[in-house]
């Protein structure tokens, strides 16, 4: 019996298995899923096995040294389900993420849900006895524990990204309240009594950018489906692509808005000119303005200098369907400018009130269109979809996931597309990943 080998490495290498003997004492006592100890170019590495075979062609295979762990169906699909939705494999997501030792211990709950809280009902929690908090950075780590301090006795939040201390109080069954970096969710095995809550859970710092922009909270949503487990999101709104229910928003938006109607740009500086003459505007914008006299471009919203907010055509829905993503987009930098007191502009052709549409119960029809919509066509938690993009004709690849080409712009267009189900060929994938490793890969986020 042989065993194909992924290397628990910070390296996919091309996206290859190696192939080792599996000794007669080991026979029937390996699977897919099983850690193991092998030889790998001089040096004693561990490894993971990701398909078993009674035949191969390759001749002066080495044996597997040692078994040290074996991974259950389900938790070796876990694996596959994210490796393959981050274009890498599970031996890199293993090596940078995962404890193997503990998460060989996590078992499939009885129970499962997920919730969506917007930052002003971050008071309505009905806290468990033991809550654990993941935040994107050590920024956001204080701060939750500056907002939480007077509501409930917090045991520990995370300082410094350093491990030892931390592996201490993951280690500690007796905590009740705690606060840690969103890098650690996987060294964390979910239990039935705990709450798991994501604080600003659409924050861009839950992506890992060295594995392929992996984004955590992605994760979280596929670890509650796999083994279930009680997770709370908190944010300004909910991003649908992973969250497939129903939701009503409670807020009520009232955002001070300066409108500026017309035609074109030019005539909206004018008129911003004329009612502020002599102003200068240190503005941060969706789209940067041309090069103007009294308009100064900031990047970062989070500067100090800026003085303004100026939002160009805002659009948040299509034939009655919300896009979450703009939606999201819009209502954290209308946040931002409100906490800080900053000027509100807003240029549009057409006559609109953003507050208005914000509290109107088309929102709920946009939102469950929305939903309907990623179910049926993707993208959404269990459907993935990407566009790859290729110099020359992509040959001899298994169409099972790989539809196309069109042709636009003298590139070939292919879309990849990803059903996380039970029926996943993980090993089809990987070939796939090595065939398109050179081409240009987008991952599509918004419905059409």
């Amino acid at each position: 019996m042989f065993a194909n080998i992924e290397i628990i490495s910070n390296n996919t290498y091309n996206f290859s298995h190696f192939t080792y003997i599996i000794p007669k004492k080991y026979q029937g006592k390996v699977q897919q899923g099983t850690i193991v100890e092998i030889k790998f170019r001089n040096k004693i590495l561990n490894g993971i096995i990701v398909s078993t075979s009674s035949k191969t062609h390759i001749n002066k295979l080495n044996n597997i040294e040692k078994v040290i762990h074996n991974l259950d169906s389900i938790q070796f699909k876990y694996l596959q389900y994210i490796a393959s939705v981050n274009r890498i494999n599970v031996g890199m997501l293993l090596y940078n993420l995962f404890d193997v030792g503990s998460y060989g211990n996590q078992k499939k709950l009885r129970s499962k849900s997920t919730t969506n809280i917007s930052f002003e009902g971050i008071s309505e929690i009905i806290y468990k006895k033991k809550n654990l908090f993941f935040v994107p950075s050590l920024k956001q780590s204080k701060l939750l524990y500056d907002k939480l301090k007077n509501v409930i006795d917090i045991d520990y939040f995370q300082k410094f990204g350093g491990k030892d201390e931390l592996t201490k109080i993951i280690k500690n069954k007796s905590y009740s309240n705690i606060i840690l970096l969103s890098t650690n969710f996987e060294k964390i095995n979910i239990e039935n009594d705990v709450n798991y809550i994501f604080y600003d859970s659409n924050s861009s710092a839950y992506k890992l950018p060295k594995l392929n922009e992996l984004n955590i909270i992605e994760s979280a949503y596929l670890k509650n489906a796999v083994f279930g487990g009680h997770f709370l999101f908190i944010s300004e709104f909910p991003n649908f692509e992973y969250f497939n229910q129903r939701w009503i928003p409670k807020e009520i938006y009232d955002y001070k808005i300066e409108y500026f109607v017309s035609n074109n740009l030019k005539d909206n500086i004018e008129l911003i000119s004329y009612k502020y003459p002599n102003e200068k505007f240190n503005y941060y914008s969706n789209e940067q303005l041309p090069n103007i006299k009294n308009f100064n471009f900031i990047n970062n919203l989070d500067d100090s200098k800026l003085d303004t907010l100026i939002i160009q055509n805002p659009n948040i829905s299509n034939n009655k369907i919300l896009n979450s993503f703009k939606l999201i987009y819009l209502l954290r930098i209308l946040n931002v400018a409100k906490k800080r007191n900053i000027k509100i502009f807003v240029f549009s052709s057409n006559a609109i009130d953003i507050n208005k549409t914000l509290n109107s119960n088309n929102m709920i029809t946009w939102i469950n269109n929305e939903i309907d919509v990623r179910k049926k066509y993707g993208p959404n938690n269990f459907y993935k979809i990407y566009s790859v993009y290729s110099d020359e004709l992509i040959n001899n690849i298994d169409e099972k996931y790989f539809l196309g080409p069109k042709k636009a712009n003298n590139k070939f267009i292919y879309e990849l597309q990803i059903k996380l189900t039970d029926k996943l060929d993980y090993e089809l994938l990987q070939n796939i990943y090595k065939i398109i490793k050179d081409c240009e890969i987008k991952r599509i986020r918004h419905i059409s």
